[in-house]
């Protein structure tokens, strides 16, 4: 494909996904750390043997619930209840040439454990991934994906830290009498499911400088089931409780603008039920050392309706650390809240020893 076809796929796509709007669902900002968290189709999309990525996500740890005088079992009532989400993914390139010449199959796993709020609620998953990698040419500069995965999921809540109305006497912080979420009727249940997700993605390198990456993926095909409580406590509609469907596309590009300088523009859409969700990031890397492969990198992104992102890192061949802050824009920056991230990636590489067969020289030669 001509280069300034490319150049307009990409441009019209961010153009696209910034028409859609705001909503904020579950994310990363570093979401380029941790392709396995969104489309199962980048597994095993990089060059090299294994790759293993990790964030750590930390948000909202500034808010509170302001109630002083309500006591839990004698005890006070904690001020703040962060969101806190770890995920770590490991892949491996598993076997090349498997049905056509110039293809590959790729394996790999992901593990995200989620706490949530004043009632602790925890959501942990275990994915298994399968991507399989079609060369549209020689040199693989195109590159075709399909992926899947599977992930079992678990979810707990502590309901400790909450204060029910049939709790209270005189009801001193004025709560209302919320009876259909008591204690005793929500009946709070481990709850255990599965997900099923699919993905395409197409990457293209336009020449040695440019190359770029579309992806598309479909995440809980089966909308599992996540209640807490039995589903006729809250309502006799059986689909009432299920995860509904996410869509997510991303498009990303890396541009070569002098020996030392490479920007990389991004974007991500995200669509579950009727929220949507979009952030555009554009990071510069700088070649500090070219001996040691020292790269900086460095840059800014925007949640629409959300967040403004500060993002920076450094690379080390192939160790990548980065680092991020959401600074809140919505109607909850009165309270100072805010996400501090973490992101380290690293690609190995296994090299196949050579099976060199000894020579016998001639001592007459």
């Amino acid at each position: 494909m001509p280069r300034y076809y490319m150049n307009y796929l990409f441009a019209a796509l961010l153009v696209l996904l910034s028409q859609w709007s705001q909503a904020q669902d579950i994310h990363f900002t570093n979401f380029r750390m941790a392709p396995l968290s969104f489309n199962p189709a980048f597994t095993g999309t990089f060059k090299g043997t294994y790759r293993v990525s990790a964030i750590y996500r930390d948000q909202f740890r500034s808010i509170g619930i302001d109630r002083p005088s309500v006591q839990n079992d004698g005890q006070n009532v904690s001020s703040a209840f962060p969101f806190r989400t770890p995920f770590i993914s490991g892949e491996f390139n598993i076997v090349g040439d498997l049905l056509l010449e110039g293809d590959w199959l790729a394996g790999g796993i992901n593990i995200v454990r989620e706490t949530a709020g004043t009632a602790q609620i925890r959501q942990s998953v275990f994915g298994f991934n399968l991507g399989y990698h079609i060369a549209l040419d020689k040199d693989r500069k195109n590159v075709f994906s399909i992926g899947g995965s599977y992930g079992a999921i678990s979810r707990s809540v502590d309901d400790g830290e909450l204060i029910f109305p049939s709790t209270l006497q005189g009801d001193p912080t004025g709560l209302p009498n919320l009876t259909a979420i008591d204690r005793n009727q929500a009946n709070f249940e481990p709850n255990s499911s599965n997900s099923i997700s699919l993905g395409v993605s197409y990457k293209a390198e336009i020449d040695e400088n440019q190359d770029i990456r579309l992806g598309l993926a479909v995440s809980n095909i089966n909308s599992p089931n996540f209640s807490l409580t039995p589903r006729d406590s809250i309502s006799n509609n059986s689909n009432i409780n299920n995860l509904r469907s996410r869509i997510t596309l991303t498009g990303e590009s890396s541009m070569v603008i002098s020996e030392k300088v490479r920007i990389n523009p991004a974007i991500i859409f995200q669509a579950q039920g009727g929220a949507t969700e979009i952030a555009v990031q554009g990071i510069a890397d700088y070649l500090l050392d070219p001996k040691s492969g020292v790269v900086l990198s460095g840059g800014l992104g925007y949640r629409v309706g959300d967040a403004a992102e500060l993002i920076g890192g450094i690379q080390l061949k192939d160790l990548r650390v980065f680092l991020s802050y959401d600074l809140t824009l919505s109607g909850l920056r009165r309270t100072g809240g805010g996400a501090f991230e973490i992101a380290v990636g690293y690609i190995g590489r296994i090299y196949k020893q050579p099976n060199v067969k000894s020579v016998i020289f001639c001592p007459q030669l």
